[in-house]
């Protein structure tokens, strides 16, 4: 199975020459990796069917250990820095730039993206199924997020955080 594997990150290093696979680091041939930017997958990371990584012109740096499940979509158009141990569930958006909405006098298709510093995800956070993660968030060290949640503000570390809007709903440590 290792050899597949290493066939497979072969395969998106040729589509990709940005693209940086670590040792041991696996993506299943169902995945999509875009040109556009680079992307590092750390060692022992998993990246599962369906999953979309798209530097449009920024970078997405995934440490080690850390899995991204069925079809999660990361655009690093701002940056998106992803920790090790980090959990990644089915159906997550992560996005580190936005559409431009300051004029109008002109559509907001034609205005452009803009980006408030991307995305940091910090070690061992767990984010649960269809949650997403907009620019300029910081997300702690721990951390949980709720399935569905929408994130659009820093997240301190150890906070289990759920709603639309995000807001704490649980510490995982009494004393932090």
């Amino acid at each position: 199975m290792n050899i597949f594997y290493s066939l497979t990150a072969i395969f998106f290093k040729l589509f990709n020459p940005q693209l940086l696979v670590s040792r041991g680091a696996r993506i299943d041939p169902r995945a999509f990796i875009a040109r556009g930017g680079p992307v590092s997958i750390g060692e022992g990371s998993i990246v599962r069917a369906g999953t979309m990584l798209l530097p449009s012109g920024g970078n997405i740096d995934i440490g080690s250990k850390s899995s991204l499940n069925q079809y999660v979509v990361i655009n690093g158009m701002g940056g998106v820095s992803i920790g090790n141990n980090v959990m990644i569930a089915a159906f997550c958006s992560i996005f580190a730039a936005s559409h431009s909405i300051d004029r109008t006098d002109i559509p907001m298709q034609q205005q452009g993206m803009v980006s408030k510093g991307g995305v940091v995800i910090e070690d061992d956070v767990w984010l649960g199924t269809h949650s997403v993660v907009l620019d300029g968030v910081h997300i702690g060290c721990g951390s949980v997020v709720a399935a569905g949640a929408v994130v659009n503000c820093d997240v301190a570390p150890f906070s289990v955080i759920g709603g639309v809007p995000a807001k704490v709903i649980g510490m995982r440590r009494k004393n932090a």
